[in-house]
């Protein structure tokens, strides 16, 4: 039974425990922004921090910087219920460098980006 729910748990935060845990690609790529609309960079991780830079909606080529936040311990993860994990993926960002602009976006936003 613990087996099948660690597994579940790992399925359904992919993306969140690869941050986690991992250094992660090399190049990000947008997802998720509306045409009309661009991906802030921010001085921190967080909304409370000045926004030092833009990304276009379809931007590329965003440099990997450092692991994402927060980094929890799987074991962590793991007790949290799916809830608090949602919550947790839309709270986790990445420190990132595009065209000469260092700082953190929100990874809910960022996909490997493949160089096609």
């Amino acid at each position: 039974m613990f087996r099948t729910i660690l597994a579940a748990v790992f399925l359904m935060l992919a993306p969140t425990l690869a941050h986690a845990v991992a250094d992660g690609p090399d190049a990000y790529r947008v997802v998720g922004v509306a045409a009309d609309d661009v991906l802030n960079i921010r001085s921190g991780p967080s909304v409370r921090f000045d926004i030092v830079g833009t990304v276009p909606h379809d931007g590329r080529g965003l440099e990997n910087l450092a692991e994402c936040t927060p980094k929890l311990p799987v074991d962590t993860l793991v007790e949290m219920s799916s809830k608090d994990l949602k919550a947790l993926r839309q709270r986790t960002w990445c420190r990132i460098g595009y065209r000469g602009v260092t700082g953190w976006v929100a990874a809910r936003f960022l996909a490997e980006d493949g160089g096609e």
